[in-house]
């Protein structure tokens, strides 16, 4: 499974990671960075006083391998 990873300051300087489930993988670094961007401009999201997307500092793609060892689903009886 794909998986876009973001790293965010909060407006208390804080680190704030947000995550999105099989995200577009033809975007560019550069259309990537200006949708996360829109994120710090709404100031949606708040707690304990600070606005959590504040400022974006990074973002990678993470993949996740599943190699299934058993599954008792499938097992017959």
């Amino acid at each position: 499974m794909l998986k876009l990873v973001a790293t965010f300051r909060t407006s208390l300087g804080k680190s704030q990671t947000w995550s999105m489930n099989n995200p577009n993988p033809n975007k560019t670094a550069s259309e990537v960075k200006s949708l996360l961007q829109r994120l710090t401009g709404i100031k949606l999201f708040h707690k304990d006083g600070a606005d959590l997307f504040n400022t974006v500092e990074s973002a990678k793609y993470v993949e996740t391998t599943e190699t299934i060892l058993f599954d008792h689903t499938q097992e017959q009886p």
